[in-house]
């Protein structure tokens, strides 16, 4: 009955939001004339105060997520990947039965106490370069159209992984695209006996794409780069890795808060036994990689001595760095979390528009000791004109609201403000979305 209850709930908080997104014309936060002490970069579609992130600390209550007592993954739970909406939280991960993996994902309950299973997405369909393994999905988003990058091979080998990439618009059924795969392999590169664990990032500024992976000499590994026009069609950054520390690192996971770029990865560790860390380290081109420190090591029983495929991101006003672990010959999933310390306060405002607008919505988040203040400003009087962030506000998830604001009287061109404060250092209000009619 909890699981019905809350699956009914978390359907119905879908719906509102897609229905209320059907008609508006959205205002993405880069498109911008000012901003202040804001961060629209660190995680796509979501605009903060400015942060730095404190230490992590595993949760008392790993794993977090593991295998089911039967079905598509019973044996393994792996490579987790959190995709954070107004509505709502996923966690995308592979898993098995017992031979092949595919990929499937989860919801956050509404109360934020666990994951909700909701089965496979992709999984063996007979293809050629994929039809063993489907692992490592990563999403990003460009406009409606959500886009899953995972790493496949057609056979049970650590080596031979190519990338490729299923499409969705707006969340539904998963197509996987005929050119896959998007990135392959050639003897005469670098990383010739395979590519996987991407990380894939869409820079709006300048109209590209960029993808951190893990490409393999051998038994060696280290983190490429690559650049896209379009998200499908890859050039390969260099003759060789970017990042490489002996005897190797995998599974880059990259963040980049419009100042400087900062990747969390897995080091490989050769002590008698195979055994991997979670490290991170900071660069100002994403090339260029320096100030190597650790950030998890394998402590508890359940962890083995392998932490792989670090996560990162932000939610119910924490940090949460998700990962997996090996314990035998079952892979879990495993979280720490950190404070941010935020800046106090911060401004954006849009760029100048010229549509006529009647409505305005907003999809914030406002937690306990933080403020939004939003204004419509008149370009050609200079007017202000208060919009009030909380009327009429419905709730979507905790802290999490939608508003309509109508009746808008404005003359000529316009932009939106919005002034976003904070009395509590570790915490921030989160614009998810702004739209108009």
């Amino acid at each position: 009955m909890f699981i019905i209850k809350h699956y009914l709930i978390l359907l119905s908080v879908i719906l509102i939001g897609l229905d209320a997104n059907s008609q508006n014309t959205n205002i993405p936060f880069y498109s911008h004339t000012y901003t202040r002490n804001v961060d629209y970069h660190s995680f796509p579609s979501m605009l903060m105060l400015k942060h730095r992130i404190g230490n992590f600390y595993k949760l008392p209550k790993n794993p977090v997520l593991t295998p089911s007592g039967n079905g598509w993954d019973r044996k393994d739970v792996a490579d987790p990947f959190v995709l954070v909406t107004a509505d709502t939280v996923y966690l995308f991960y592979d898993g098995s039965s017992g031979g092949r993996y595919g990929i499937g994902y989860a919801v956050r309950d509404p109360e934020g106490w666990l994951w909700i299973k909701r089965g496979e997405i992709l999984k063996d369909e007979n293809s050629n370069w994929d039809s063993y393994h489907r692992i490592a999905p990563g999403i990003v988003r460009v406009g409606d159209q959500w886009r899953l990058y995972y790493s496949g091979n057609d056979s049970d080998s650590e080596f031979g992984y190519q990338i490729g990439m299923a499409v969705s618009e707006g969340y539904g059924k998963w197509q996987v695209e005929e050119k896959n795969p998007i990135m392959t392999i050639d003897s005469t590169d670098w990383d010739f006996a395979g590519n996987i664990y991407c990380d894939n990032h869409y820079f709006p500024e300048s109209g590209k794409f960029r993808m951190w992976y893990t490409g393999f000499q051998g038994p060696l590994s280290g983190i490429g780069l690559a650049e896209s026009e379009d998200g499908y069609n890859w050039q390969k950054i260099g003759e060789a890795p970017v990042f490489n520390v002996f005897p190797g690192v995998i599974a880059p996971e990259v963040i980049y808060d419009g100042e400087r770029y900062f990747m969390f990865f897995a080091q490989l560790a050769l002590t008698g036994e195979y055994r991997t860390r979670i490290c991170r380290a900071e660069s100002n081109d994403g090339i260029q990689w320096q100030n190597i420190e650790d950030v998890l090591i394998p402590t508890e029983k359940w962890e083995g001595s392998k932490l792989m495929k670090p996560n990162l991101s932000f939610f119910e006003q924490r940090m949460h760095l998700y990962y997996c672990s090996q314990k035998g010959s079952n892979w879990h999933i495993g979280e720490a979390t950190a404070d941010a310390i935020f800046e106090q306060e911060g401004i954006w405002r849009s760029k100048e528009m010229s549509e006529r607008v009647s409505q305005i919505q907003i999809k914030f988040e406002q937690p306990e000791g933080t403020s939004v203040h939003a204004n419509i400003i008149e370009m050609k009087s200079g007017r202000k004109i208060a919009i009030p962030i909380s009327d009429q506000a419905h709730l979507l998830r905790k802290d999490v609201f939608s508003m309509t604001h109508s009746d808008i009287d404005v003359e000529g061109s316009w932009q939106i403000e919005l002034e976003l404060q904070t009395k509590i250092e570790n915490r921030s209000p989160v614009i998810y979305q702004i739209g108009f009619n």
